[in-house]
Protein backbone atom coordinates (compact mmCIF):
# COMPACT_ATOMS: atom_id res chain seq x y z
CA UNK A 1 0.00 0.00 0.00
CA UNK A 2 2.64 2.56 0.21
CA UNK A 3 1.82 3.62 -3.55
CA UNK A 4 -0.77 5.08 -2.11
CA UNK A 5 1.00 7.31 0.32
CA UNK A 6 1.32 11.09 -0.35
CA UNK A 7 5.09 10.30 -0.71
CA UNK A 8 4.72 8.39 -3.54
CA UNK A 9 2.30 10.25 -4.88
CA UNK A 10 4.48 12.76 -4.94
CA UNK A 11 6.76 10.79 -7.18
CA UNK A 12 4.00 9.41 -8.94
CA UNK A 13 0.48 10.36 -8.91
CA UNK A 14 -0.74 7.02 -11.03
CA UNK A 15 0.11 4.81 -7.74
CA UNK A 16 1.58 1.87 -9.51
CA UNK A 17 4.31 -0.43 -9.39
CA UNK A 18 6.56 -0.72 -10.51
CA UNK A 19 8.88 3.05 -10.85
CA UNK A 20 11.71 3.39 -11.58
CA UNK A 21 13.89 6.56 -10.63
CA UNK A 22 16.31 7.46 -13.72
CA UNK A 23 18.32 10.44 -13.15
CA UNK A 24 15.81 12.25 -10.94
CA UNK A 25 12.97 11.18 -13.49
CA UNK A 26 10.07 9.06 -12.83
CA UNK A 27 9.44 5.67 -15.49
CA UNK A 28 6.24 3.81 -15.07
CA UNK A 29 4.91 1.09 -16.53
CA UNK A 30 6.56 -2.71 -16.59
CA UNK A 31 6.76 -2.36 -20.42
CA UNK A 32 8.83 0.82 -20.62
CA UNK A 33 10.76 -0.21 -17.25
CA UNK A 34 12.23 -3.40 -19.34
CA UNK A 35 13.05 -1.80 -22.10
CA UNK A 36 15.00 0.90 -20.62
CA UNK A 37 16.79 -2.01 -18.99
CA UNK A 38 17.45 -3.70 -22.08
CA UNK A 39 18.83 -0.55 -23.77
CA UNK A 40 20.78 0.37 -20.46
CA UNK A 41 22.52 -3.02 -20.38
CA UNK A 42 22.61 -4.45 -24.02
CA UNK A 43 25.57 -6.70 -23.13
CA UNK A 44 22.70 -8.66 -20.91
CA UNK A 45 20.90 -9.44 -24.21
CA UNK A 46 17.77 -8.95 -22.72
CA UNK A 47 15.66 -8.90 -25.96
CA UNK A 48 15.76 -9.89 -29.53
CA UNK A 49 18.39 -8.09 -32.01
CA UNK A 50 16.28 -8.54 -34.78
CA UNK A 51 13.48 -6.09 -35.16
CA UNK A 52 10.74 -7.60 -35.51
CA UNK A 53 11.54 -10.08 -32.64
CA UNK A 54 11.84 -7.22 -30.78
CA UNK A 55 8.09 -5.79 -31.46
CA UNK A 56 7.19 -9.45 -30.85
CA UNK A 57 9.08 -9.07 -27.89
CA UNK A 58 7.31 -5.36 -26.53
CA UNK A 59 4.20 -7.16 -27.56
CA UNK A 60 4.13 -10.02 -24.68
CA UNK A 61 5.60 -7.61 -22.59
CA UNK A 62 2.17 -5.32 -23.22
CA UNK A 63 0.35 -8.71 -22.99
CA UNK A 64 2.04 -9.96 -19.42
CA UNK A 65 0.67 -6.43 -17.92
CA UNK A 66 -2.52 -5.96 -19.73
CA UNK A 67 -3.62 -8.86 -20.35
CA UNK A 68 -2.78 -10.83 -17.86
CA UNK A 69 -2.36 -8.69 -14.88
CA UNK A 70 -5.39 -7.65 -14.31
CA UNK A 71 -6.56 -10.90 -13.95
CA UNK A 72 -4.11 -11.93 -11.38
CA UNK A 73 -4.57 -8.60 -9.50
CA UNK A 74 -8.88 -9.49 -8.97
CA UNK A 75 -7.99 -12.88 -7.67
CA UNK A 76 -5.43 -11.05 -4.95
CA UNK A 77 -8.23 -8.72 -4.18
CA UNK A 78 -11.71 -8.78 -5.31
CA UNK A 79 -13.12 -6.30 -3.25
CA UNK A 80 -11.19 -3.82 -5.25
CA UNK A 81 -13.23 -5.00 -8.17
CA UNK A 82 -16.79 -5.89 -6.59
CA UNK A 83 -17.61 -4.68 -3.00
CA UNK A 84 -21.02 -6.45 -3.04
CA UNK A 85 -20.44 -8.62 0.37
CA UNK A 86 -20.47 -12.34 -0.79
CA UNK A 87 -18.83 -12.03 -4.40
CA UNK A 88 -14.99 -12.51 -3.64
CA UNK A 89 -15.13 -16.00 -5.02
CA UNK A 90 -17.18 -15.33 -7.39
CA UNK A 91 -15.23 -12.45 -8.85
CA UNK A 92 -12.50 -15.23 -8.34
CA UNK A 93 -13.88 -17.83 -10.35
CA UNK A 94 -14.42 -15.34 -12.85
CA UNK A 95 -10.49 -13.60 -13.16
CA UNK A 96 -9.35 -17.68 -13.25
CA UNK A 97 -11.25 -18.37 -16.46
CA UNK A 98 -9.59 -15.05 -18.60
CA UNK A 99 -6.31 -15.82 -16.99
CA UNK A 100 -6.21 -19.48 -17.75
CA UNK A 101 -6.68 -19.09 -21.14
CA UNK A 102 -3.95 -16.54 -21.54
CA UNK A 103 -1.93 -19.16 -19.26
CA UNK A 104 -2.87 -21.90 -22.53
CA UNK A 105 -1.63 -19.26 -25.40
CA UNK A 106 1.73 -18.93 -23.35
CA UNK A 107 1.84 -22.93 -23.19
CA UNK A 108 1.17 -22.96 -26.53
CA UNK A 109 3.95 -20.57 -27.21
CA UNK A 110 6.51 -22.50 -25.31
CA UNK A 111 5.88 -26.24 -26.63
CA UNK A 112 9.19 -27.60 -27.45
CA UNK A 113 11.16 -24.28 -26.46
CA UNK A 114 12.97 -23.34 -23.18
CA UNK A 115 12.15 -19.61 -23.58
CA UNK A 116 9.61 -17.70 -25.29
CA UNK A 117 12.87 -16.24 -28.00
CA UNK A 118 15.87 -18.19 -28.75
CA UNK A 119 17.37 -17.12 -25.50
CA UNK A 120 16.35 -15.66 -22.42
CA UNK A 121 15.23 -12.34 -22.37
CA UNK A 122 12.97 -10.36 -20.36
CA UNK A 123 9.76 -11.72 -21.36
CA UNK A 124 10.64 -14.88 -20.03
CA UNK A 125 11.26 -12.81 -16.82
CA UNK A 126 7.92 -11.08 -16.50
CA UNK A 127 6.24 -14.21 -17.80
CA UNK A 128 7.84 -15.68 -14.86
CA UNK A 129 6.43 -13.27 -12.43
CA UNK A 130 3.08 -13.48 -13.98
CA UNK A 131 2.87 -17.82 -13.95
CA UNK A 132 4.88 -17.61 -10.38
CA UNK A 133 2.13 -15.07 -8.78
CA UNK A 134 -0.94 -17.57 -10.28
CA UNK A 135 1.02 -20.61 -8.39
CA UNK A 136 0.98 -17.91 -4.98
CA UNK A 137 -2.77 -17.83 -5.40
CA UNK A 138 -3.03 -21.27 -5.21
CA UNK A 139 -4.91 -22.21 -8.54
CA UNK A 140 -4.10 -25.37 -10.28
CA UNK A 141 -1.93 -24.70 -13.06
CA UNK A 142 -0.49 -28.46 -13.35
CA UNK A 143 -2.58 -28.47 -17.10
CA UNK A 144 0.07 -25.96 -18.13
CA UNK A 145 2.84 -28.26 -18.14
CA UNK A 146 5.14 -26.01 -20.81
CA UNK A 147 4.50 -23.00 -18.32
CA UNK A 148 5.46 -25.18 -15.53
CA UNK A 149 8.40 -26.57 -17.09
CA UNK A 150 9.10 -22.68 -17.92
CA UNK A 151 8.88 -21.85 -14.51
CA UNK A 152 10.97 -24.22 -12.94
CA UNK A 153 13.69 -23.51 -15.62
CA UNK A 154 13.43 -19.79 -14.49
CA UNK A 155 13.74 -21.05 -10.70
CA UNK A 156 17.48 -22.18 -11.57
CA UNK A 157 18.76 -19.00 -13.14
CA UNK A 158 21.16 -17.84 -10.39
CA UNK A 159 19.17 -14.05 -10.91
CA UNK A 160 16.39 -15.62 -9.84
CA UNK A 161 17.71 -17.86 -6.74
CA UNK A 162 19.07 -14.26 -5.61
CA UNK A 163 15.75 -12.60 -6.00
CA UNK A 164 13.84 -15.84 -4.12
CA UNK A 165 16.76 -15.25 -1.36
CA UNK A 166 16.50 -11.88 -1.03
CA UNK A 167 12.78 -12.08 -0.31
CA UNK A 168 12.90 -14.50 2.50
Amino acid sequence: GQQRSPEYLKINPKHKVPLLIVDGQALTESTAIQLWIARTFPQANLMPTDPWQQLKAISLHSWCSSGIHPYLARINSPPRVCDVAGTEESVRRLAAEPLFENYKIADDMLAGREFFFDHFTSVDAHFYWCFRRGQQFDLDLSGFKNCMAHFQRMETRPSVQKLLAFEK
